[in-house]
């Protein structure tokens, strides 16, 4: 049993060899890396703008004061106080997003209830005019029944008057 366990270590081992091996590359003599807390690219100087693709610094040559810790992990209250006020206006910022996108779905909401209303009011309407116009269609074939004359004769009459309207129109 002891075999197999030792073998998972050595798959370990072998697993981080190259993670290992970059670390000890990249860290300094001392064991860390030379600007403290800050980003790798970060130079010493605050004056520097740093180098690479770190998007949180201007590329126009402004400069930021480093916002590291002193020796015992501490920050000063001015940078302390500085992150307080951008976390503050980070938060007006997405407090104001989060309320109009708040507006805009009950915006929403309140069409889709007003749209299901028109929906619901329109399909009764239409349910109330199909059983209108059949019960009328009935009376009128039973009305035509009782005539004795079919409803083909009733519906050749009324095609005659029509022309006859058209034809008094026109001329």
């Amino acid at each position: 049993m002891s075999s197999r366990f030792s073998q998972q270590a050595s798959q370990r081992q072998r697993l981080f060899a190259n993670y290992d091996d970059a670390r000890q590359q990249s860290q300094s003599p001392s064991g860390r890396r030379p600007n403290g807390y800050a980003h790798p690219s970060y130079s010493a100087n605050p004056s520097t703008p740093p180098t690479g693709a770190f998007g949180a610094y201007p590329s126009d040559g402004s400069s930021f004061r480093a916002a590291t810790p002193n020796s015992k992990g501490q920050y000063s209250d001015a940078v302390l106080s500085e992150l307080e006020s951008q976390n503050d206006e980070q938060m007006a910022g997405l407090s104001g997003k989060v309320k109009r996108l708040k507006d805009l779905t009950m915006a929403i909401g309140d069409e889709i209830r007003e749209s299901t209303t028109l929906a619901d009011s329109m399909n009764e309407t239409f349910d109330g005019t199909t059983i209108r116009l059949k019960n009328t269609m009935n009376r009128m074939l039973r009305m035509a029944e009782r005539t004795g004359i079919g409803w083909r004769v009733w519906l050749a009459f009324f095609a005659v008057v029509v022309l006859l309207f058209w034809y008094v129109k026109l001329f």
